[in-house]
């Protein structure tokens, strides 16, 4: 049974979703034509934490390049934190979550202003480049609980050390210029 929370986080995810394909996907792959496959749901999502494919049709390829794709979006108001967080553990059912299911290629994590239906800023980082560098020890993380379940933070900067972070997208800065 989903709560109004839950209905309103999951009304807010598609709507930044939408916003999203346009807004990151479109400047991620510039005049490639993407496609989109939600996958929300589905045992891909449940068991594999991939919320949506990807389809990028590229010239001289026969068919499309096609990349799973797990999306994070938050409210503006958790910018300030500057770090991007991974799910780890359901502590109500002793059971793993997303970092321990990634079957996803790229994780985009973003921020996303309901009220102007703009993505502020997001990154996508490619989970292979995380995972090994976190079984090697070499990206450094904190722990923290959150309601039911605990969950990894990741500073930006130190994804990007790792060479982690594939694109990324800051808004806030083309709004200072205007």
């Amino acid at each position: 049974m989903r709560t109004a929370f839950s209905q309103r986080r999951m009304d807010f995810t598609k709507r930044a979703h939408l916003a999203a394909q346009v807004q990151f996907y479109a400047p991620m792959f510039p005049g490639l034509t993407v496609t989109f496959e939600d996958t929300v749901g589905t045992i891909r999502d449940l068991e594999y934490a991939i919320d949506c494919q990807l389809a990028v049709a590229v010239d001289g390829l026969r068919a499309p390049l096609r990349f799973a794709v797990q999306e994070r979006w938050r409210e503006p108001s958790a910018m300030r934190y500057g770090d991007i967080t991974v799910t780890e553990w359901n502590t109500a059912t002793a059971q793993p979550s997303e970092l321990h299911k990634f079957g996803a290629h790229i994780f985009v994590y973003g921020f996303y202003d309901e009220r102007r239906d703009r993505v502020l800023a997001a990154a996508a980082v490619d989970v292979v480049t995380v995972l090994r560098s976190l079984a090697l020890g070499t990206l450094a993380y904190r722990r923290e609980s959150r309601l039911d379940q605990t969950f990894l933070g990741f500073g930006l900067r130190d994804l990007q050390r790792i060479g982690a972070v594939v694109f990324q997208l800051d808004n806030r800065v083309q709004e200072k210029a205007a």
